[in-house]
């Protein structure tokens, strides 16, 4: 039988992604937004015009402000997926054999932040697909019905990371205690509901003034930029931070 030969980064990642489907309480506490997702997007297809015709009836037939509502309910679903926050204290006492490793700790991180991402961005795209059907959208709506939430799972991963770096538990009996009881969850789960609604917070306050495209594109941009900044922190500070933990 020939064998099969994977990249350092490709045997990494598998190696992440069998311990989160090897742990029941890890999917449950941490991916259900896995489930929630596709659900939703089957629910549209469904009864998604009923929910589009009350919503333009609430709106007064302004479909921009439908756009916004579905962007930010794909995103609070995302917001259930936290594989990062715990994936560093869910290491424990075996940390060393990854820090010991010919790979360097980037190559670590990013392999957990993959999985998020991965597991996350396949049924993203599965719901906004389902919803741009039932919307028909006009095609800067559906730009931002795509770009929003994937921006949004972009954000949420690295801020996961970033978390499960700044408040690592390494002293556990039971990995439960990293999954529900940990700082790093808590915060990334709060932080991730409260960015999930800001694009609606945002508009109907005051984004509405400018226009939808103008809003959506600066908080698509800002959110970019709030990403990229923290992927530059995971990769120096994060780096240190996990080799010396």
């Amino acid at each position: 039988m020939p064998l099969k030969i994977k990249s350092v980064q490709s045997a990494i990642f598998f190696r992440e992604l069998r311990r989160f489907t090897a742990s029941p309480n890890y999917m449950l506490n941490c991916g259900f937004g896995i489930l929630l997702i596709p659900v939703f997007g089957v629910v549209m297809l469904f009864v998604g015009k009923d929910m589009v015709a009350v919503l333009s009836a609430l709106f007064g037939g302004e479909t921009d402000s439908i756009q916004v509502i579905f962007c930010v309910i794909l995103c609070l679903l995302a917001a259930m997926n936290d594989m990062a926050a715990p994936s560093v204290s869910l290491e424990g006492k075996s940390l060393w054999i990854s820090q010991s490793l010919p790979i360097t700790p980037w190559q670590v991180i990013r392999a957990k932040l993959s999985v998020q991402l991965v597991l996350t961005a396949v049924p993203m795209l599965f719901g906004i697909v389902c919803a741009a059907v039932v919307c028909r959208c006009s095609p800067i709506q559906l730009l931002f019905l795509t770009a929003v939430p994937l921006l949004y799972v972009l954000i949420k991963a690295n801020f996961d990371m970033f978390m499960g770096l700044k408040m690592p538990n390494l002293v556990w009996t039971s990995e439960i205690t990293p999954i529900k009881q940990s700082g790093a969850v808590a915060i990334s789960l709060l932080a991730g509901f409260v960015y999930a609604i800001l694009p609606a917070v945002l508009f109907f306050t005051v984004g509405y003034k400018i226009g939808f495209a103008a809003f959506m594109g600066i908080f698509a941009a800002a959110t970019l930029i709030l990403s990229l900044l923290l992927v530059n922190w995971l990769k120096k500070k994060g780096t240190r931070v996990f080799a010396g933990l």
